[in-house]
């Protein structure tokens, strides 16, 4: 037994294989999580950008969205989101336009400067996909995503049942 698997046999306190074999999912999962910040990070920064104006950039490629259907889309916080926005505005890569729908909340619109940053990551990103992704068939990753798919599924409705929820 590695000295990382004692300890996460030690935080579920569970000698079951299953509780075992999860908590080393999971601990995979926070792993890989960290990593992909980092890459998105880095391929964000020739342009200028962070990962999380990226994925903002991104929610509002095809169509302007108000900023509360962006965070829920991204599960960030409304505020969150909100300042991220007001900075791509303040940079040109974005801009706000009326909601016929709602008087107060704004839709976010990307800009043609917006859109060449944006694609530019896009690029970056097509590119460390092909080099990642070589050699792996298209089943297991299709599996590995169906399956993630499918664990957050049942975290999120492991959530109401929190203590303190």
């Amino acid at each position: 037994m590695t000295d990382s698997t004692a300890i996460r046999q030690h935080a579920v306190k569970s000698d079951e294989p299953s509780c075992v074999a999860f908590a080393a999912l999971i601990d995979q999962i926070g792993r890989v999580a960290t990593v992909i910040e980092a890459i998105g990070n880095g391929l964000a920064r020739p342009s200028g950008q962070s990962l999380a104006r990226w994925q903002v950039l991104a929610t509002v490629e095809t169509q302007p969205t108000p900023v509360s259907a962006i965070a829920e889309h991204l599960a960030h916080s409304r505020q969150s989101v909100q300042r991220i926005a007001d900075l791509l505005v303040d940079d040109g890569l974005a801009s706000y336009r009326p909601n016929p729908a709602h008087r107060r909340a704004k839709m976010l619109e990307i800009t043609p400067a917006g859109l060449t940053a944006l694609h530019r990551m896009q690029t970056l990103f097509d590119q460390l996909a092909q080099r990642t992704s070589a050699g792996l068939e298209r089943d297991h990753l299709d599996r590995a995503r169906s399956t993630l798919d499918e664990l957050r599924q049942r975290l999120e409705a492991e959530l109401p049942h929190l203590p303190g929820s």
